[in-house]
């Protein structure tokens, strides 16, 4: 296998693992399974405890986030010996990092009988590691090598482009700001304060007395939240969609409004479900990706704004813009 084969097949793997964690961290909450084990960073003082009822769950998710640790440590290696370019690296570094902070709270989580405040941080630094890798896996893509040799020569309208990049941005960033909301609402219980959808209380807005009920704010808050996302991320897809001539815009615009509306049905069906196991794991699950695809068509169209720049400048003719040599 040729080294730049090895580097891509390797930094996607890492990807796809850290996901398959945020899904097996996703379980843990949504089984009621966070203190199964009640001590850390052994489990019941054994390596490796009885896997029955709720440690399945809980022990399986540690065992799986070691697994994962260790290869987003690896992948630093890879990345070195692969000559990779310095930013690719450094984020294989902020990767590893993240992912052993995330590793610490994740034994604070355990020991401090779950604070919301400590296991919602759990939660929204998963994400990062999340971003970090799959940004780390996009680089080293035969799609990102592809991009940089042809987006010069498919260059769409500055004004375009920026507003594209403008739109990415702010949907990438709301949909972490609604990620950060539902782990309020996991890590507080509040899933089913407001049991109805898509009124609450069967009012438009609770009223009175609703607002007294533990959870019920947490818990609009995301509900109202999630219709900020829902209008930036399909004004972001639309203008990705105007770009679609544009190497890896084809696509990536439709895919980011089907994630969009397989969340909102995740959100409702979960309150309809009464917050059934899968549903609600599915909708974490479904929550980063649409996160994930704001953030790599933000990295996409960062790049494609530095090579037209860069494809702008070159064409300038010499001596433009500079005084003349005495």
């Amino acid at each position: 296998m040729e080294p730049g084969t090895f580097v891509r097949v390797a930094t996607r793997t890492v990807a796809v693992s850290v996901f398959l964690l945020l899904v097996a961290g996703a379980l843990v909450t949504s089984t009621g399974s966070g203190l199964a084990v009640p001590d850390w960073p052994l489990s019941y003082g054994k390596l490796m405890p009885p896997m029955v009822g709720g440690i399945l769950y809980e022990h399986g998710h540690r065992l799986i986030a070691a697994t994962v640790a260790t290869m987003v440590g690896l992948q630093i290696l890879v990345l070195g010996f692969g000559r990779t370019d310095r930013t690719t690296f450094r984020l294989g570094l902020a990767a590893f990092g993240a992912i052993l902070g995330q590793a610490v709270l994740g034994g604070i989580t355990v020991l401090f009988l779950l604070p919301p405040a400590v296991s919602s941080a759990h939660a929204g630094l998963a994400q990062i590691v999340f971003a970090l890798t799959a940004t780390i896996a996009l680089r080293t893509s035969r799609t990102w090598s592809r991009f940089t040799e042809q987006a010069p020569r498919t260059a769409p309208d500055p004004a375009a482009l920026s507003r594209a990049y403008r739109l990415a941005l702010l949907a990438a960033g709301a949909s972490y700001v609604q990620i950060l909301l539902g782990a309020i609402v996991r890590h507080t219980g509040a899933g089913l304060a407001i049991p109805d959808w898509p009124l609450s209380f069967g009012k438009v807005v609770p009223t009175g007395a609703d607002w007294a009920a533990s959870g019920v704010i947490a818990h609009f808050a995301h509900r109202t939240f999630a219709w900020v996302v829902v209008a930036l991320v399909v004004a972001a897809a639309l203008a990705l969609r105007k770009l679609r001539g544009v190497p890896a815009f084809g696509t990536l615009w439709a895919l980011w409004l089907v994630l969009l509306g397989a969340q909102v049905a995740l959100g409702a069906t979960s309150v309809w479900t009464a917050k059934a196991v899968a549903i609600t794991s599915a909708h974490l699950a479904v929550g980063g990706l649409l996160w994930i695809t704001g953030v790599l068509a933000a990295v996409l169209l960062a790049r494609l704004g530095a090579l037209s720049t860069a494809r702008a400048s070159s064409e300038i003719p010499a001596g433009d813009g500079a005084p003349a040599a005495a």
